[in-house]
């Protein structure tokens, strides 16, 4: 799950496929638009809906916590 998630991001940025830090927002300069963007990506990899009441900073800080994430998804599915 963590290389197609990384594949879905660097469609966005290409840093995603390396980072491995806990603050994708401040590291790689991430903001609310790119955020959208990433939502959409990540929609459309994984053939899932993100609400919104999982559109928080935190479940987009690093590679780990979108798994997470996504993980709850597809379990509430």
């Amino acid at each position: 799950m963590e290389q197609k998630i990384r594949e879905a991001l660097a469609e966005i940025n290409s840093e995603f496929m390396s980072y491995s830090g806990d603050n994708l927002c401040g590291d790689l300069g991430i903001d609310s638009h790119d955020i959208f963007n990433v939502v959409m990506s990540l929609e459309t990899a994984f053939g899932i809906e993100i609400e919104p009441l999982y559109m928080r900073m935190e479940n987009f800080m690093s590679i780990e916590k979108i798994e997470a994430m996504i993980q709850e998804i597809q379990n509430k599915a």
